[in-house]
């Protein structure tokens, strides 16, 4: 008998532990994100953490001309990218060949 409630209370508390773990990865996981947004000039990105606006990005990086994303997906790939960048504490610009790699269009009537 004692054998079974030792066994259940060890369980249980193995139980505990694992949700407790898997709240705070989820939560981990979820401080440092990409957040799309629309401009007057087309779409733009932030990378969030802990609620802080680390960086806002209105116009297409590394390009002439101060134009906004053509599309929320560009916007995203954009972003995705230099929250990557940032994670791997790598500098955070973007390239023109980074732009092309992802498919970024530059020209929105095209």
């Amino acid at each position: 008998m004692r054998l079974r409630a030792g066994l259940l209370y060890i369980g249980i508390t193995l139980c505990i532990v694992l949700i407790a773990g898997v709240l705070w990865f989820i939560n981990e996981e979820q401080t440092v994100y990409t957040h799309v947004f629309e401009t007057e000039s087309g779409f733009g990105y932030a990378i969030i953490d802990h609620g802080q606006i680390l960086i806002r990005q209105e116009h297409i990086p590394a390009i002439a001309k101060e134009q906004g994303f053509c599309s929320a997906t560009d916007a995203e790939r954009v972003g995705d990218l230099v929250l990557q960048k940032i994670n791997r504490k790598l500098n955070p610009a973007i390239t023109q060949k980074e732009l092309q790699e992802l498919g970024v269009r530059i020209d929105c009537n095209q």
